[in-house]
């Protein structure tokens, strides 16, 4: 039987007080691995009207393409990151395709996830995550909310505001290059 393909990857992304998971953080892993990673719950998600029980179905993969803050998605010697209210499923689609591309997941695997992403992108906010899997599990139609279209540009004025006042506190910012 042949071995299982594996790769380099880091996944990551910064939720809440930093909570998503560290198990595909600059590792080698199988199509597999990366696979269940991408689809496991992060288990962020509780429902408050029942005494915060665990609301399963908040996939890894969705926090990805839908965080406010930043994250990095790195496929061997390619990087795809973000920073402050800069994510985006259409870079979590291209490292998927990459993964793919090199054989590294299943016909099987990549369509799955690419239907988690398209389901993500309906939802497109992670502080909306939790609603939608209640109007899923209660089998009402979901609606993406304002909020989906605004978060981003809103972390966004909220990182230039902080950074405003630093400045004129007489702090100096310097960007530096970015080295992939």
């Amino acid at each position: 039987m042949e071995e299982p393909k594996r790769a380099f990857v880091s996944i990551y992304c910064k939720i809440f007080t930093d909570c998503f998971s560290l198990d595909m953080f600059n590792r080698v892993a199988t199509g597999q691995e990366i696979y269940e990673f991408l689809m496991r719950d992060a288990g962020m998600c509780g429902d408050e009207d029942n005494n915060y029980e665990k609301i399963p179905g908040d996939c890894n993969i969705w926090y990805l393409g839908c965080n406010e803050k930043f994250g990095c998605l790195k496929y061997q010697d390619k990087t795809l990151s973000w920073d402050f209210g800069e994510s985006s499923f259409v870079r979590v689609t291209i490292f998927i395709g990459m993964i793919y591309r090199d054989g590294v997941f299943t016909n099987e695997q990549f369509k799955s996830l690419f239907k988690k992403i398209l389901e993500g992108s309906q939802i497109n906010c992670m502080y909306d995550i939790k609603d939608y899997l209640i109007a899923r599990r209660e089998g009402r139609p979901w609606v993406k909310t304002e909020r989906a279209g605004q978060f981003r540009t809103d972390m966004k004025g909220f990182v230039a505001r902080v950074e405003r006042h630093f400045q004129d506190e007489g702090f100096l910012f310097h960007n530096l290059p970015t080295v992939h």
